[in-house]
């Protein structure tokens, strides 16, 4: 449960209101729904009512992958987090055919008035089938009924399952919306167009982008050929999964991410002689929750764009080789992109995209 008083300890006098439902996934109708409710009591509980395998069944063959009733609290806690007399929590539902004989739906029921501290004036729902319901196991309560059609988000969970989350990104919550955004990561050696890649990709898909942390990180020194140091890997790994976290939230569908710490340990390892640890459990934990990695062949003339070393046609090719090996050794698998026309090279960076977003999650 959200932070907020020890139910034991609210005034009795106050009054108390309960809005549940599996927010499978968590929408706008139901926040709208909570906003609404939470106007007409001191105190409202926001219960996630979860059974896994009735859930589960539910969402099998369809276009929306399961999620833990632990995640839908986390949603609906961070996106009432401004709404102080909003108390979040999950409970134990069980899901049943006879749920108005089934002793155990009854038990769940009065186990969960107990949990909410044995008093609620009012259930909200947007179901008038659920009246029954309410009168049955909630008798003391009145039922209030918001009319979801009639609202500006005319949307239910049932329809997103069917359709999948990106055909309703607009009916989804920013705190939702965070758990789908696809992370996309251009990857190559130097000068294969990623970053230009990255920022052509973010316009079409008018999406946020991050740019190569590593780049500006030694911007910032003025130079870094003779004067790196072995902690400056680690700084600018985690320099760039923080800029990762901060470009989420406001994403549209997918981020696009210029480099990660793979590269960041390729670098390392040339520059040092040897490997992080650290960078290592970063990039076998998947720290960056990277969705699909796009990887550029060097096709690209080298640009001597005043960050670079020299490097010869047969040095860029080996270091082009160990990159990708490096790639394989972390269990990363990578949509390699070999064409050697700019267009061409678009079209299928757009096409592998567009192919992630069609993936169910």
């Amino acid at each position: 449960m959200n932070y907020g008083l020890p139910i034991e300890e609210y005034d009795r006098n106050l009054t108390f209101g309960y809005y549940g439902g599996k927010f499978l996934p968590f929408h706008m109708g139901h926040l709208s729904c909570i906003i609404k409710a939470a106007s007409l009591v001191d105190v409202l509980f926001v219960v996630v009512g979860y059974d896994e395998a009735y859930e589960q069944d539910l969402c099998l063959n369809s276009n929306f992958k399961w999620v833990s009733p632990r995640l839908r609290e986390r949603w609906v806690t961070k996106a009432t987090k401004d709404m102080p007399n909003v108390r979040v929590l999950s409970h134990y539902e069980r899901r049943s055919d006879g749920y108005m004989t089934d002793p155990l739906v009854k038990q769940a029921n009065e186990e969960l008035l107990q949990k909410l501290g044995g008093k609620l004036d009012y259930v909200f729902s947007s179901e008038a089938d659920y009246e029954d319901y309410f009168n049955m196991y909630f008798p003391d309560s009145e039922h209030i009924l918001f009319d979801r059609l009639s609202t500006q988000y005319p949307i239910s969970a049932t329809e997103i399952r069917d359709k999948g989350v990106y055909s309703y990104w607009e009916m989804l919550p920013p705190a939702v919306r965070e758990s789908y955004v696809k992370r996309i990561c251009l990857c190559g050696v130097e000068s294969t167009g990623k970053s230009t890649m990255a920022k052509l990709l973010a316009a079409h898909f008018q999406t946020n982008l991050v740019e190569e942390y590593g780049r500006a990180f030694y911007d910032n020194i003025n130079g870094c050929f003779d004067i790196d140091m072995p902690e400056d890997f680690h700084q600018i790994a985690f320099g760039h999964s923080y800029a990762i976290l901060q470009a989420v939230p406001t994403a549209n569908k997918v981020l696009f991410i210029d480099t990660e710490e793979t590269y960041t340990q390729f670098f390392r390892l040339k520059s040092i002689g040897e490997k992080s640890a650290v960078l290592s459990e970063m990039i076998k934990s998947r720290v960056n929750q990277i969705d699909t990695y796009i990887y550029l062949e060097p096709h690209n003339e080298y640009e001597m764009d005043g960050t670079r070393l020299p490097v010869s046609q047969k040095q860029r090719l080996q270091d082009n080789e160990q990159l990708k090996s490096l790639f394989n050794e972390y269990g990363i698998s990578l949509h390699i992109v070999d064409e050697n026309s700019r267009s061409r090279r678009l079209e299928k960076c757009i096409t592998i995209v567009y192919d992630s977003l069609r993936h169910v999650i």
